[in-house]
């Protein structure tokens, strides 16, 4: 069958041919024969106007269907926002044009298809990207140094908590600012440019700062890196600011240390030896010289071995292994037992000890020797603090919620306001007081560490300088009711 577009003009040739013969054989022909052909050729021609009329009509109607169905399927594609083919029924003009479109619409879908697949790629990069540098913020915050991310157009990328605090900025979260905005010292600015400049991967540099919420004087340790890309392009620069003041104080507490137990050291080492030389050789004279001579040499070997204890004591409860023995003990007798010992070191500066002790017994449940061996420090260094002719007061007491008291008064030389946080950590002796006793920095950290450690208590010390200090210990009640005596 042939398509709707050559039908008609097929048919149109074919009836005027035959429209054409009739009346040419009605011409030639005979009159009767001669009407009556030409009555048939305008018949004919009518028939063939009619018929023509009505078949493009038909094929008018024919093309709307199409059309219309054609319509709707874009509308719905427009609707599901989808791209499918457009079918129709037929072989002519309409359907070689839906032809052609659906080929069109074919790449367009690929196309879009492939974006999709792009969009979605870079989406699922750009969120991994994201993730990646949330995480990296969260490292950083989470970094005790102070840390500074610059770009490559100098501004802020990101700073930590501690670089803000350090440096006193605060840094804007909605847009990135240029770091000469936002830090003020001028060294640190120039490290980021020296570094940027000569795309240095390492410098580093040692700077004092004061801080500017505490005052207190810093080391700081500052390292600089370049940040490159694959083309070994500068990307960012990375700050890194390590706060290394604990670290020297404690390295120069260690040297003090090392200098204090030396003199420590070598001081009853050199009377015992001088001694024991006299009594060797027998020049001591009589026998009250010899006896003398004995006790000098066992005081200093005391000394020695207080010192030594002290060290190990602390070693032992630091690495866990020291074991408690824990009984029932009267605070009030070790107080005696203590003062006991002291005294003949009071009575060196006349100093008076005084105690305000309950007429009840105050029970504690605590490891005897250490407890003992915390009063003896406090009431040493009490005494060691102390002008002559002074007065050290010892009171103990109980309070109803099942805690026993004991706090050790003197009137020494006191300590600052800025140093009394610190007197409690190793190797650590206040400034302005080396002058007044010799020490270790060992005794408080000690009794720190027998007081809270060890026995769950607590000690505070309230001190004024020049009218002296008054140490309190707290310690948990004994619930035992039977009498408790201690060991002598």
């Amino acid at each position: 069958m042939l398509p709707a577009r050559k039908t008609l003009p097929v048919l149109m040739i074919l009836l005027a041919l035959a429209g054409s013969t009739f009346w040419l054989a009605g011409r030639w022909a005979p009159v009767g024969g001669g009407i009556f052909s030409i009555w048939l050729t305008w018949s004919l021609i009518i028939l063939s106007g009619i018929f023509c009329f009505f078949w493009l009509v038909l094929f008018r109607q024919r093309h709307l269907s199409t059309l219309g169905n054609i319509r709707e399927q874009l509308q719905h594609f427009v609707q599901t926002d989808r791209i499918g083919m457009i079918m129709i029924e037929g072989n002519d003009e309409l359907s070689s044009l839906a032809s052609e479109m659906n080929q069109y619409l074919t790449n367009i879908k690929m196309r879009f298809e492939k974006q999709r697949l792009e969009r979605k790629e870079l989406l699922l990069q750009s969120s991994v990207a994201e993730t990646e540098s949330r995480q990296g913020r969260a490292i950083i915050q989470s970094i005790s140094e102070a840390v500074i991310v610059t770009d490559r157009f100098d501004e802020i990328l990101t700073a930590n908590q501690a670089a803000q605090d350090l440096l006193d900025f605060q840094l804007s979260p909605e847009s990135r600012q240029p770091v000469n905005s936002v830090i003020k010292d001028q060294e640190l600015l120039q490290m980021l440019e020296q570094v940027r400049q000569k795309k240095s991967t390492n410098l580093t540099r040692l700077v004092q700062r004061q801080h500017p919420h505490t005052d207190k004087m810093l080391d700081l340790k500052v390292l600089t890196a370049c940040v490159f890309d694959d083309e070994k392009e500068v990307i960012g620069v990375v700050m890194v600011i390590h706060d290394i003041t604990t670290e020297k104080e404690i390295a120069r507490m260690k040297d003090d240390f090392v200098s204090c137990v030396t003199h420590e050291l070598k001081t009853p080492l050199a009377s015992i030896r001088a001694y024991a030389e006299l009594i060797a050789e027998g020049e001591v004279g009589p026998v009250e010289s010899q006896q003398q001579f004995c006790s000098i040499i066992q005081e200093q070997a005391d000394r020695l071995n207080r010192l030594i204890d002290d060290i190990l004591n602390i070693s032992h409860i630091q690495a866990g292994h020291l074991e408690l023995v824990l009984e029932p003990c009267a605070l009030g007798l070790i107080i005696e037992q203590a003062i006991t010992t002291i005294r003949p070191q009071a009575l060196e500066k006349n100093i008076e000890l005084v105690t305000c002790l309950p007429e009840s017994e105050i029970n504690i449940l605590v490891d005897q020797d250490l407890i003992y061996q915390a009063v003896l420090n406090l009431l040493s260094n009490a005494v060691k603090y102390s002008q002559r002719d002074g007065k050290v007061t010892v009171r103990a007491w109980q309070d109803n919620e099942g805690r026993a008291y004991l706090e050790v008064e003197d009137q020494g030389v006191g300590i600052p306001a800025d140093e009394q946080e610190r007197i409690f950590e190793k190797f650590y002796r206040v400034p302005q007081n080396n002058s007044q006793a010799e020490g270790n920095g060992l005794g408080l950290h000690l009794v720190h560490e027998i007081i809270q450690s060890l026995h769950k208590g607590t000690i505070t010390v309230k001190s004024q300088p020049g009218r002296g200090s008054t140490f309190t210990v707290s310690l948990p009640l004994c619930q035992t009711r039977e009498p408790v005596l201690c060991r002598s």
